[in-house]
């Protein structure tokens, strides 16, 4: 079978904490709203003004950024580098996917919240909108490959990069921290998604 490669996006995710509306509440007070200081580029995704602090095993990181809009449930995104600072056995997973995770403690600006679960290390994926699925012939669930890199010297092929097909998804690979240090970049980039035809 013959490939193709086409260029695509690629972001990098840092750390970051999806709320409920009742642990919006608990963290920052009642009937409080996020506020958007950065949209995102999926959907109506944006980055809070709001940072939590996050602890684990006696362990703590600061200043976590929120991301909005709310969700059903509340989701923590670390890294491996994160979970070896927390001393902590965190899955990898897709995003929504949180059965069985650790969990943590929230600390927000006027309470604390204790999650039974919720700790995830984002698996990495590729958004794509119906239009475009359709047109690479590519279905949610879907595992490609995707070379990234700054330079030839760190360039590297992520396997196993998750097809997750939604309205309202642009074109973009996700990557975290981790990743993206491994492959050199230190901003968003561009990757090669191979594909068959």
């Amino acid at each position: 079978m013959n490939r193709k490669e086409t260029i695509i996006p690629v972001e990098i995710s840092a750390r970051h904490i999806h709320l409920c509306r009742e642990d919006v509440e608990a963290l920052f007070g009642e009937e409080y709203k996020l506020k958007a200081v950065k949209k995102l580029s999926q959907g109506d995704d944006f980055a809070a003004e709001e940072t939590v602090d996050i602890e684990y095993n006696e362990q703590e990181i600061k200043r976590v950024r929120v991301v909005g809009p709310e969700r059903t449930e509340t989701q923590l995104e670390l890294t491996f580098s994160d979970a070896y600072r927390l001393k902590a056995d965190i899955p990898v997973r897709l995003s929504g996917n949180i059965d069985q995770t650790p969990g943590f403690r929230i600390i927000g600006s006027v309470g604390v919240v204790v999650k039974k679960e919720g700790m995830i290390i984002a698996k990495r994926h590729l958004h794509i909108s119906p239009a475009d699925a359709e047109k690479y012939s590519l279905k949610t669930g879907d595992l490609l490959s995707v070379q990234c890199g700054s330079d030839g010297m760190r360039n590297l092929t992520f396997h196993k990069v998750e097809a997750r097909v939604r309205k309202g998804f642009k074109l973009t690979m996700h990557i975290d921290v981790d990743e993206a240090n491994a492959c050199g970049l230190k901003t968003c980039g561009i990757g090669k998604l191979s594909l068959s035809n």
